[in-house]
Order: structure tokens, then C-alpha cells, then sequence
């Protein structure tokens, strides 16, 4: 019988067990070390797998820059949004306020010059009057004073007659003061054919034309009272 050591393909020779021991245990690749025994210690394989985990990595920081990057645009973007609006209502607002205080300045001033224009207007109007009134009393003294210093009533009274005598030959009355009738004035009355009335009623001053179609009062106090018509 034989031994065992004779016995083939039960033991190994020293040649077999070399070439297994022979065999890389490369266990500490990166990529290859715990991958299938087909492709462990494959310098190739782990380069290869370095080089898409490296292009992995760079593609996603890429795109988490573009991604963060265009988020940060967006957001930039809209907080300038925000604070554009915001500015905007704050002019807005102040433009809203110098409006409404130009408005109110303008309001005033318009009421005060309103105010002044009717002050201005009610002082002159009390003015006007007092000057009128003046003025009434002043024309009424002077006459009175002229003809207090008159030193021919009578014949002022038949001039002023002989002034608007009709002409044609008109019969014409010619009403006077008594004391007008009685002095040597009144002939040059009756020289032109005129019938000189005397008329208790009427004021040294006055004389009164009448025809048949026509009255002329040619008394002082109705010249007077027509100067004050005027003067109203």
C-alpha cells in the first residue's frame, strides 16, 4: 500500500502553493479592496473608478454652484425687489406728504389773500363813502359860502334865467324871489318879452324858466341836489 504523500491531487506541491501565494492581496485600494475577487487589487480599475468618483464629485459641486449660485441670484434679486418697493413707497409716501403741506400752504395763502382782498375792499368802500360824504358836505359849504359872499343875487338869478331862454319867440314865464322881481335886474327879462312872476317860495338864488312845453329849474338847490347825484 501506498503512502499518502503519494497519493495524487491530495496534497499540493510546493509549486501550487507558490502560485496562490503568488496572487496580489491588494486589500487596501480604495475602489477594489472589498470588490469581487475578479477585480481585487486592479490598478486599472480603482484609476478608472478614482477618475469617475473625481468627475462624480466636480459634476456635483458644479451643479451644487450653479444650483446655489442661481438661488443666491433669485434671492438677491429679490430682496432688491423688496427694497425697490419699498423705496419706491417711501417716496411715494413722501411725495404724498410734500403734496398735502403745498396743498395746505396754497389753501392758506388763498384764504389769507381772500381775507385781505375783502379787508382791502370793505376799507375802501367805507373810504369811498366817507369821501362821498366829504365831498357833499364840502360842495354844499363852498356853494353856500358863494353865495352868502354874492354881492348881486338878483342879477346872478336872472343870468342864470337869460341862459336857457327858448329862442323863436316862445312865450316864456320866469318865476323869481319878490326881491328878485322888485330889483332892476329882472328888466332885462321883460326886455326880451318874458312875463316875470314873483314867487315867495323860491330863494333869492333861484329862478324857474316855464314855456308850454318846457321847466327849467334854474335854483340853486336844484343845482345843488344834481352835483350830489352825482357825487353818490
Amino acid at each position: 500500500m501506498s503512502s499518502s504523500t503519494d497519493t495524487p491531487g491530495l496534497w499540493a506541491t510546493d509549486a501550487d502553493v507558490t502560485g496562490v501565494l503568488d496572487t496580489p492581496e491588494l486589500r487596501e485600494g480604495t475602489w477594489t479592496r472589498l470588490g469581487d475577487r475578479a477585480v481585487l487589487g486592479d490598478q486599472i480599475t480603482e484609476r478608472a473608478l478614482t477618475r469617475l468618483a473625481q468627475s462624480t464629485v466636480e459634476a456635483a459641486r458644479s451643479q451644487g454652484y450653479a444650483v446655489g449660485w442661481a438661488q443666491g441670484r433669485r434671492e438677491a434679486a429679490a430682496q432688491a425687489a423688496t427694497e425697490a418697493a419699498e423705496t419706491a413707497a417711501r417716496n411715494a409716501e413722501s411725495e404724498e406728504r410734500r403734496d398735502t403741506a403745498h396743498a395746505l400752504t396754497l389753501s392758506a395763502l388763498e384764504q389769507a389773500a381772500a381775507a385781505f382782498a375783502d379787508s382791502v375792499a370793505e376799507v375802501a368802500g367805507r373810504l369811498e363813502e366817507q369821501a362821498l360824504h366829504l365831498a357833499r358836505e364840502l360842495t354844499t359849504v363852498l356853494l353856500g359860502r358863494e353865495l352868502a359872499l354874492a354881492t348881486d343875487p338878483a342879477g346872478d338869478a336872472v343870468r342864470r334865467a337869460l341862459d336857457v331862454l327858448p329862442d323863436g319867440g316862445v312865450p316864456v314865464t320866469v318865476r323869481v324871489h319878490p326881491d328878485v322881481r322888485s330889483a332892476a335886474a329882472s328888466e332885462a327879462l321883460t326886455a326880451r318879452g318874458v312875463t316875470v312872476v314873483a314867487d315867495a317860495d323860491l330863494d333869492v338864488h333861484d329862478a324857474v324858466v316855464e314855456t308850454d312845453t318846457s321847466y327849467v329849474d334854474r335854483g340853486v338847490a336844484a343845482a345843488l341836489t344834481r352835483v350830489l347825484e352825482v357825487l353818490s
